[in-house]
């Protein structure tokens, strides 16, 4: 134990001597060659200062502009959780990014489990593309694109092609999370490919119509959707804000 111990220390003393012998070189070797070639530290401290400045900036720079929002919500079925939603917002320069995901799992004559995916792409307030992916049971129910091309907007649905004659879409159903739809009289509908009309029912709460019959309220919190009640044929069901 005492050779260990003893070991230790005289490594210790070894490391320590490092720093020292590093300094004495420097003295002897190379402020003489500095001074023989007439260099300055200037010459390369201020560079790498500089170029150290410039990185930082960048970073910085990069860290304002890409910005991220998540909100997340529970799915209430008579009271009970019966899922989550989660809805997440990227912005990087003139690009926004949406993302909603949705797992929702209810029981009525037999167990449902429905699984949502809705994505979309704004460039400088236009949407540039969007997709909705809905899975019932593990099996594809829904497959949609909604993609911008010139004066129009091509749609895909499961496959099938049509297109709609509108050059922009500055707004859809997902970007009502995240903000109030003040003034607005129609919005898009991703999973229905088609404008749906907004009417204001009361302080800071929207009802939309869907094509289905099925109709939603829309709940604002300081100008973020805090609530959405779901009016289904079959069911009623409330997302709420966590």
């Amino acid at each position: 134990m005492y050779y260990l111990y003893k070991t230790k220390n005289k490594h210790s003393n070894h490391i320590h001597m490092i720093p020292a012998l590093i300094i004495w070189l420097f003295k002897k070797y190379g402020r003489p060659f500095f001074k023989k070639y007439n260099f300055s530290f200037n010459r390369f401290v201020v560079p790498v200062r500089s170029a150290s400045v410039t990185v930082l900036f960048v970073a910085i720079s990069s860290m304002a502009l890409a910005q991220e929002q998540t909100l997340n919500y529970n799915v209430l079925h008579s009271g009970q959780t019966v899922g989550h939603l989660k809805l997440q917002q990227r912005k990087e320069g003139d690009d926004t990014f949406l993302n909603v995901a949705s797992d929702v799992k209810m029981r009525f004559i037999f167990s449902i489990n429905v699984n949502i995916r809705e994505d979309s792409h704004y460039h400088d307030g236009k949407l540039v593309c969007s997709h909705v992916s809905r899975m019932v049971n593990g099996k594809q129910k829904a497959n949609k694109i909604t993609k911008a091309n010139g004066e129009t907007y091509q749609l895909s649905d499961d496959g099938k092609i049509s297109s709609i004659n509108q050059k922009q879409i500055s707004n859809n159903l997902t970007a009502m999370y995240l903000k109030e739809p003040v003034g607005l009289s129609q919005i898009y509908s991703d999973n229905f490919q088609q404008f749906v009309q907004v009417k204001q029912t009361d302080s800071h709460t929207y009802r939309i119509d869907l094509p289905d019959g099925n109709y939603n309220f829309y709940t604002y919190t300081n100008g973020v959707c805090s609530k959405v009640d779901i009016h289904h044929s079959l069911y009623t069901i409330q997302i709420q804000l966590t």
